[in-house]
């Protein structure tokens, strides 16, 4: 993801339950119900933004680990090409290659 768009979902999320909590004072007239509808909403809108974080979490350390995966093969590919051709070392560099 080249963006963070970290700050606009919460910004969202806080924006939607704001929404919602308006519109259950004005429709139930009774303070037990507007609690159930604003829980109830909180429950949803915290989860699926919990998951958006965690996603991106996962994505991050995902390319994370890709990159030291592809620095660790060029490390390898780099002692492979200067050790004598039929040693052992560049024999077994490129059987970690393939």
């Amino acid at each position: 993801m080249s963006r963070n768009y970290g700050f606009l979902t919460v910004l969202a999320g806080l924006s939607a339950l704001a929404v919602i909590a308006v519109a259950a004072v004005w429709r139930y007239p009774n303070t037990s119900d507007v609690t159930a509808v604003i829980t109830a909403a909180g429950t949803v809108i915290g989860t699926v933004v919990g998951a958006f974080f965690g996603v991106n979490a996962a994505s991050a350390g995902r390319v994370k680990a890709e990159e030291s995966r592809d620095q660790a093969t060029a490390a390898l590919v780099k002692v492979a090409t200067k050790a004598d051709e039929d040693s052992d070392v560049a024999k077994a560099a490129m059987e970690g290659v393939r």
